[in-house]
């Protein structure tokens, strides 16, 4: 019976059943047989030494039983059990301990067999130089009762785990240590750490990592009474590479420039990548400006070195801004954000360049979303107005086109000149919207005219390279000349030399088609870009315009001349129509109609005037009076005598 497992109970059980016998045996007896009760003794003896002897067995068994499960569940475990005796000195105190049992697993974790390991000293498995921290926490197990911690493996033999989540707890004089491998609970962490705060294309770090990284690095430095830099980095005219060369040559150049980036810093400084073309470097515990200056002129000088790419050998320049703190924000919101606008200082400087931040630049950095507020808000309501300027032969100084020039009528500022908007709407894409804008309202202008009975002359519309890469800008133009039916000769289309910057397969192609349509194009500030008069005989140009800092040498060198007289010959060799922007004085008008360039236009002849003043000019297309007397001596002596 399973009650009899309990000495106590069994001691009770043999003490009943003996009372029993004798009291049985007496009933028995006829009175006066008392004595025989000593034939009883033996027996009595007998069951006395069974009953010890099923105890002891019993308590065996049960010694066993327990031995056994206990091997059974250490061996099944995955866990490495090791139980430790603390081997004191002669001073009471722990110097180390002694490995008195343990499972298999805890065996193949120190890379030796069970039976190898039991016996042998804590100090004889652990390698020498992680012994004095084993035993520390060992102690501490001992004098608190636990200890819960991971530890990374020693690497000490193949089988060691990289990471273990370790259990020590005391029992009496001993330690009981629990050992669980943990290693791929910490490569996933670490790649879901890895993914959360690395950069997919780069493998640089990311916007996530600084956002933890730079507050301690600030934290850091105010207590050792440093500074930090904050260097904010945007490659300049990326965006070119991507829309002529494909997202795929624009990736590759970003991973390059991150891995130039990360050979010329200095030790303890980190680049991370923001997003697109963005990257920050953070300069730890630095002394003075000066150590920012010196790494930032180093940055630049590096990307001056050209880049060997898959799609051939390309130079990009950076933006850089710089911040520091103490002196330009105490924490890591108001460095970056003010590292940011030092770098759109640079940009809007000239590019290629580095600039700390200064308080003033927040207040034009306002002034600069203020107006992109505002230009939007006029592109909704249309608050543009159209401004023409002639374009004039040479020779007799009859008006040959007309070009139209933007102008933007705010309701507070009033008229405000494109140089302030334009470059704002091109880079922030509110060119195209604006861009329709204009070619709505010329095409409009001019069938207004027309239907006038006025005999109009063809009017020139400039197209961005933005609006230009888009790439409907025929379509574009031939929807608003059939809405307002509007003849192709009237209609002429000025694009800049960056323009002409794609791919010549491509861009020939667009050029085909707009020509098509029967609309003339013009190269508009020649000389200014990087085209050849080659690429303007491939791309078949009808009329070149020369840029204005051409014009305004002539008369003050010779060089100026003779480089004026160069183009007018190619082009005139070339088929194309030559005409000179910005001619300011009479003597810039007789040089050009010594080098026989074809039109001028500039404020010798007339400054961009409104709509309603382009009637009169229509209706008497030759100047008038003693200026054409003046300008075209020639030519109004020649209709006198007629």
């Amino acid at each position: 019976m399973r009650f009899l497992k309990n000495n106590s109970v069994m001691l009770l059980f043999w003490i009943a059943l003996c009372v029993l016998l004798i009291v049985f045996h007496f009933r028995q007896q006829p009175a006066g047989a008392a004595p025989e009760v000593i034939t009883l003794l033996p027996a009595l003896t007998a069951l006395t030494a069974c009953w010890l002897w099923s105890a002891r067995a019993w308590h065996r068994y049960e010694k066993n039983e327990v031995r056994d499960s206990y091997r059974m569940a250490t061996e099944c475990s995955i866990d490495g059990i090791t139980i430790l005796m603390a081997v004191n000195d002669r001073h009471g105190k722990t110097i180390d301990f002694l490995i008195s049992d343990c499972n298999n697993r805890s065996a193949l974790f120190h890379g030796v067999e069970a039976k190898t390991l039991i016996g042998m000293r804590l100090s004889e498995v652990t390698a020498a130089p992680y012994f004095p921290e084993t035993m520390k926490a060992m102690r501490t197990a001992l004098q608190t009762g636990y200890l819960e911690d991971e530890l990374r493996g020693r690497a000490s033999h193949p089988d060691e785990p990289q990471w273990m989540h370790r259990q020590l707890a005391r029992t009496g004089t001993g330690i009981a240590m629990t050992l669980r491998d943990i290693s791929e609970k910490k490569i996933h962490e670490r790649e879901l750490w890895r993914m959360a705060n690395e950069d997919g294309l780069t493998e640089l770090p990311n916007r996530n990592w600084l956002t933890g990284f730079l507050p301690e690095a600030i934290r850091q430095a105010r207590q050792a009474g440093r500074m930090v830099a904050v260097l904010f980095i945007d490659l300049d005219d990326f965006k070119d590479v991507n829309d002529t060369l494909g997202h795929s040559a624009g990736d590759e150049l970003l991973r390059v420039a991150a891995r130039r980036l990360q050979s010329i810093l200095r030790p303890g400084d980190h680049v991370a990548r923001l997003g697109g073309d963005e990257f920050t470097v953070i300069l730890s515990s630095i002394t003075d400006r000066h150590a920012g200056a010196l790494v930032a002129q180093r940055i630049i000088d590096a990307f001056a070195t050209p880049f060997e790419l898959g799609y051939g050998t390309d130079t990009v320049g950076i933006s850089l801004g710089i911040s520091l703190f103490p002196d330009d924000g105490h924490d890591a919101g108001d460095l970056l954000k003010n590292a940011d606008i030092a770098m759109y200082c640079a940009k809007t400087a000239g590019k290629n360049r580095a600039r700390f931040y200064e308080s003033r630049m927040s207040a034009a950095l306002n002034a600069r979303v203020d107006i992109e507020r505002a230009l939007q808000c006029a592109i909704e309501h249309n608050e543009f107005v159209i401004f023409y300027q002639p374009r004039i032969n040479t020779v007799s100084g009859q008006l040959l086109g007309l070009e139209a020039l933007v102008r933007w009528q705010h309701p507070e500022r009033g008229m405000v000149p494109p140089l302030e908007f334009i470059g704002i709407a091109e880079e922030t894409g509110m060119i195209l919207a604006l861009g329709e804008l204009i070619i709505e309202q010329v095409c409009r202008q001019i069938a207004s005219w027309r239907d006038a009975g006025l005999p109009v002359v063809p009017v020139s519309v400039n197209v961005s390279p933005r609006q230009f890469e888009k790439g409907n800008i025929k379509i574009l133009f031939a929807t608003h000349m059939l809405r307002h039916r509007i003849d192709a000769g009237l209609v002429e289309i000025e694009i800049t030399e960056s323009s002409m910057m794609g791919e010549e397969e491509e861009l020939s192609h667009e050029l085909r088609t707009i020509r098509a349509l029967g609309i003339k194009l013009l190269v508009d500030d020649f000389g200014t870009g990087y085209s050849s008069l080659s690429q303007l005989q491939r791309l078949a140009m009808d009329v070149l315009k020369v840029d204005r800092a051409f014009t305004s040498e002539l008369g003050k060198t010779t060089e100026g001349e003779v480089f004026f007289r160069a183009i007018v010959s190619m082009a005139h060799a070339l088929g194309m129509t030559v005409v000179a922007e910005g001619v300011e004085t009479v003597q810039q008008l007789r040089i050009l109609q010594e080098l026989s360039c074809d039109e001028i236009q500039g404020y010798l002849i007339s400054r961009p005037v409104p709509a309603n003043e382009i009637p009169a000019l229509l209706l008497q297309p030759y100047l008038q009076g003693n200026t054409r007397q003046i300008l075209f001596p020639a030519r109004a002596q020649a209709e006198i005598a007629l």
